[in-house]
This record gives structure tokens, sequence and C-alpha cells, in this order.
């Protein structure tokens, strides 16, 4: 039998998609595939709608149950989720440094000018005091009153800790996060949509006529389930180690680390990373790290390296999860000018290539030919030797 209608499920993404609430996913990134394990369950913590389901194998969304509030977004440490129509570099353009901003959520039913984003819940303290760095002093809240009751799930907790840790960052100087009242907003200009995706007009409709077509096929046209063909692999496939982005929300605070008002006697949000002598040079935190601040770096087989670029860190841990000696200490930034260094090696070893196997290696003696297994190879033939020629 034909399906004739659009399942909820389908309807679901549809109106997402329109919206600018469909979440989207990229689990290369994710901290628990990168590093085989459960080392995070932020995102899914923050999830009131528990769409979210974590595995070393994957990072699933059930579309039924999202909201499309985009709470998610910023406390991934790792930029694996991101919503399709909000962007943090474009709203802070949005913005463009005015002392007082009016900000609309897509629940507001206030009239009158300022900016729409999706939900309160994508703000964070580093996207505020990246504003605050640009000039912004005030943010008029629309559509407070409404989170009680709202399908996506209230922001109020979110934005009293969101103000807390400004205040701990900023102190005086942290922007004022007031909630609006109806009409406030008359005289703000024109509204800036944040929570829409940003398409020409050609754009647009050669996309909506390509999802049209493929929805209209597949409530026409039958699909068979097929069981084996829809079935997870045992393991993820892909190559993390080649895939790494920097934080959406981390760098537009970092572009302005030396504009924004930090507080007195505390240190940034930042935290930096050296690494001991007793580092083994696996390169591992250099693989795994998701925003590239950590980069392995190896020159044919004669020398490997790590490298460091404080801006780009987010602490999300996971470098000192997977260290198997314990080699990376990790130091508070208190200045400004640590945070936007450049990048610096922090390990450096040259390597002899090994006479017998070709293989880089590092020597224990200046004289060593062979790598450790050659060199135990040619000590069992040697042996073997001296017994036959015994």
């Amino acid at each position: 039998m034909l399906n004739a209608m659009p399942t909820p499920s389908n309807r679901g993404a549809a109106l997402a998609l329109l919206e600018g609430r469909e979440l989207l996913e990229e689990e290369t990134l994710c901290l628990n595939l990168r590093g085989r394990g459960e080392h995070c369950r932020r995102c899914a913590a923050a999830c009131q709608a528990d769409a979210l389901s974590l595995s070393p194998d994957a990072l699933e969304v059930d579309r039924a149950r999202c909201t499309g509030c985009g709470g998610c977004v910023p406390v991934c440490p790792a930029g694996a989720l991101r919503l399709s129509g909000f962007s943090p570099a474009r709203f802070l353009a949005a913005l463009d440094g005015a002392p007082e901003v009016h900000l609309h959520c897509g629940e507001s039913r206030d009239g009158g000018g300022g900016v729409v984003i999706p939900c309160f819940k994508v703000l964070d303290e580093r996207l505020l005091a990246a504003a605050r760095a640009d000039g912004v002093e005030t943010l008029h809240l629309h559509g407070l009153e409404q989170c009680t009751d709202c399908r996506h799930g209230g922001a109020l907790e979110w934005l009293a800790r969101v103000g807390r840790r400004l205040t701990r960052r900023l102190g005086d100087s942290a922007p004022r996060l007031q909630q609006a009242t109806s009409g406030e907003s008359a005289d703000a200009g024109p509204r800036e949509r944040q929570d829409q995706p940003q398409l020409s007009r050609r754009a647009f409709l050669r996309f909506a006529g390509a999802r049209a077509s493929l929805e209209a096929a597949r409530w026409l046209v039958p699909v068979e389930e097929d069981d084996e063909a829809g079935a997870d692999l045992p393991f993820f496939q892909s190559d993390i180690t080649e895939v790494r982005r920097p934080h959406s929300y981390q760098m537009p605070l970092a572009a302005r680390v030396e504009q924004a008002p930090w507080a007195a006697r505390r240190p940034l949000p930042w935290r930096l990373r050296t690494l001991d002598a007793h580092c083994t040079g696996c390169l591992v935190c250099g693989q795994r790290c998701p925003t590239g601040a950590l980069l392995a770096h190896e020159e044919g087989r004669t020398a490997l390296a790590i490298s460091f670029e404080p801006a780009l860190c987010t602490d999300c841990g996971l470098c000192n999860a997977l260290c198997p000696v314990d080699a990376i200490t990790i130091q508070p930034a208190r200045r400004a000018s640590q945070v936007a260094a450049p990048r610096a090696t922090l390990m450096m070893r040259r390597l002899t290539v090994c006479a017998r196997c070709g293989d880089g290696f590092e020597p224990e003696t200046p004289d060593a030919k062979h790598c450790p297994i050659c060199a135990k190879e040619d000590a069992l033939d040697e042996d073997w030797l001296n017994l036959l020629g015994a």
C-alpha cells in the first residue's frame, strides 16, 4: 500500500528545516568516537528532550524527539553539533557592536526590531564575552515569559548560569542580560533573522525543489525495508585522524581576546598544554584532538613532533584521557598574549632510519643502526647461528 501522507518524523524534519532548527551532527568530531570510549556526555545532559544517543561508535539524533532548541550545541567541546539556521560568527556580525541589543527567541510574540535567534540556549559566555569585546553592554531578551511552557524547553536556568560565568570572567564589565517588556523594541530597527538558513533566492528554490521531489518520491513510491542493509556496522569506519575543525564558539572570542575586558587577577577561559620529558612520542594527542589545538607532525621517517595552538583549545580533556604516560601538563592562561601566541612545538624527536626495515626509530645509543624490533631479530639470528655452530 502506498503512503499517501508524510510520516510525523518527515513532517518534523521538514518543519525543522524551514525554521532553521535542524540539528546537524558530525560524528567524526565527537570525543567518544575519537577516544573510543565514553569520554563526554555534555550534549546528552543538556538535552531536555532526551533526543541524543551516544556510544563509542555513534552520535545519533532522534529527529522525532529533538525540538531544535540548540542547547546541546554550545556545550559540545568538540563542535560536533550545530543548528542549520544559526552561526555564532553571523550572530556577532548582526549585533554590530551596538551598546544595546534587542534579542528575540524564535517563540517571542513581541513585535518590533532586533535580532531573532532560535532559542536563548544557543548563547553561552564565550559568545556574549565576544559581543562585549565588540561594545555590546546590554542585551534585552524578548520571549522569556514563554519559557516556562515552551515546546523547546525553558532557557531561564541556562541564562542564569551563563550570567554567573560572565560575571566570573568579566567582573563588573560583563554585559547585562535583561528581560524585555512587550513593545520595548519598537524603535530597534528592522529584524535580523539569525534563526534561518541563509540562502540566495535561486539557491533556496533549487534546494526546496530538490527536497520536495525527494519527499514526494518517498511518499508515492513504497520502499521495502531491508534489515541487513540498514544494520549498523560493528565499529566506526572513518579515519577520524584526518578530521579536525576550530570550534565555532571558541574562535570568535579568541579573535577578540585582547579586546575583552577580563576581570583582574582571574585566569582567562583557556588552559595551556605542555609535554613532560617522559612523553613517548606516540602522537595520539595530536592525532585525536578535534579542533587541531594539538597537532601531530611526521617528517617522513626522520622526525616526529607535537605542536600546540592555545586559541584553538576548548579544554575538552581528550588528550589527557588518552595519554598513556600522563605526560600532558595543564596550566591556566592568565594573559591575553598567552592565548594569542602562535603555534609552538611542544615535542620534537629526531629519528634514525633502520638499516634493516627502513622504519624510523629513536636510537637508545648514538651508534644504533637497527630499530628495537630488528635489533631483537638480529640477536635471535645470532643465537641460532651460535647454537648451530656449537
